[in-house]
C-alpha cells in the first residue's frame, strides 16, 4: 500500500491562512502563538518552515513574531500578553506607569496570572490570583488591570505611601479613578489597606 501523503495546499488557501494570521499578529502588535497558528489551521510542519524562510521570527518558546510588523514601545508588554492569553494582565507597578499614573519606575513587568508554573524570564514580577473580567480593559494588544484595580492592588502590595499618594493623585487628577468609587472600595478591605487609600484621597484634596 503507498504511504498516505497530506495534499498540497491550493494558493487560495494559502493566501487565506497568511491574511488571518497577518490580522491577528497585527491586533497583537505582531506576536502570535503555536497553539494560534494550529488553530487557524496552519500545520506543525509550517513553523519550521516560515522559521527557515525568515518571515516568522523565534521569540519564546510556543511565541513568534511576524518580521514585517514595526516594533512598539510597548513591545515587552505586547509580547508576554500574547504568551499568557486571557491568563494574566498587566498588573500592579507595571499598570499604574502604563496608565500614567505616578512615578514607579518599575524594574519588572508586573503581571497578575492564574497559570502556577515559574515565570519564563526574571524579567517578569508574577502576582498569582485571578483577575475578574470587571478589573481589566483591552488597551490594543494590552490586557491591562483597570485604574481602580490598580491602585488597590499597590495600596495592598506595600509600596511607600507617598508613592501611592502621587499614584492615586494622579488617577483623579486626569479623571481615570473616581474618589467616590475608591472610598467606597475601602469598606471591604483589610484595615491597613483602607487606611493607605483613605490617606491617598485625601492627599488629593
Amino acid at each position: 500500500m503507498d504511504e498516505w501523503v497530506a495534499p498540497e495546499r491550493q494558493d487560495e488557501d494559502r493566501e487565506r491562512l497568511e491574511s488571518s494570521l497577518a490580522q491577528l499578529a497585527a491586533s497583537q502588535s505582531g506576536y502570535f502563538t503555536t497553539a494560534q497558528v494550529l488553530r487557524l489551521g496552519f500545520h506543525v510542519g509550517d513553523v519550521g518552515a516560515r522559521i527557515v524562510d525568515g518571515s516568522w521570527q523565534r521569540v519564546e518558546r510556543d511565541l513568534f513574531r511576524l518580521a514585517e510588523i514595526p516594533s512598539t514601545d510597548l513591545e515587552e508588554f505586547a509580547k508576554w500578553c500574547t504568551w499568557f492569553g486571557n491568563a494574566a494582565a498587566v498588573s500592579h507597578q507595571s499598570a499604574a506607569d502604563l496608565h500614567g499614573l505616578g512615578n514607579l519606575y518599575p524594574r519588572f513587568i508586573h503581571m497578575s496570572t492564574v497559570l502556577s508554573p515559574p515565570a519564563p524570564t526574571r524579567a517578569l514580577a508574577l502576582h498569582r490570583r485571578s483577575i475578574g473580567t470587571d478589573d481589566c480593559e483591552q488597551i490594543g494588544a494590552l490586557r491591562i488591570t483597570t485604574p481602580t484595580r490598580t491602585a488597590l492592588d499597590l495600596a495592598a502590595g506595600g509600596i511607600a505611601q507617598e508613592l501611592l499618594d502621587e499614584v492615586v493623585s494622579d488617577g483623579v487628577a486626569i479623571g481615570r479613578l473616581d474618589p467616590e468609587r475608591l472610598y467606597g472600595e475601602c469598606a471591604t478591605k483589610p484595615a491597613q489597606v483602607a487606611q493607605r487609600l483613605e490617606h491617598a484621597l485625601m492627599s488629593c484634596q
